[in-house]
């Protein structure tokens, strides 16, 4: 029984770490575009549907986030040779200057969060911080819901 009680002390710790983080940064930045710019910074050269499909976007917020960072001059559009329905993104010099940026900043904000952290301790979460996101990415996502409209998915109308 302390295993659970522990399990659910450190999601809850987690769950802080991460809300901790999210509210001082979104503050000053979009993550879903920073994350969408991380990945094509990553993959490049990407298809929307593949971003939108590894960040569990919408198609919608995936269009409307890759128009922003056109626009921005973060990402040029291309293309796709095989298929003529879609296309290719791939981040530009200043795309690849505002990941490096947003990594640079977000490194010294933590290096001063744990500034009086050891060098073991460091050392040590950055082990179970890694075996924590391998866990996660072992982890298999639950299945999605069935695309369609609403009403199809919430209620089941009998046929007679």
């Amino acid at each position: 029984m302390p295993q659970r009680n522990e399990s659910a002390e450190l999601a809850r710790a987690v769950m802080d770490l991460i809300d901790q983080g999210h509210r001082r940064i979104s503050r000053r930045i979009d993550l879903t575009r920073v994350r969408i710019l991380g990945l094509i910074g990553d993959r490049a050269p990407v298809r929307p549907s593949t971003i939108a499909a590894e960040l569990g976007l919408t198609a919608s917020a995936t269009s409307r986030h890759l128009t922003a960072l056109e626009q921005a001059g973060q990402i040029a559009v291309e293309p796709d040779p095989d298929d003529q329905r879609t296309f290719l993104v791939r981040p530009t010099e200043a795309g690849h200057a505002d990941i490096d940026a947003t990594v640079e900043a977000g490194a010294r904000v933590f290096a001063e969060v744990i500034a009086d952290w050891t060098d073991e301790d460091v050392a040590t979460a950055r082990q179970l911080i890694t075996r924590l996101n391998e866990a996660w990415a072992r982890r298999a996502d639950p299945p999605r819901p069935t695309p369609g409209p609403r009403w199809r998915r919430t209620h089941r109308i009998e046929e007679s």
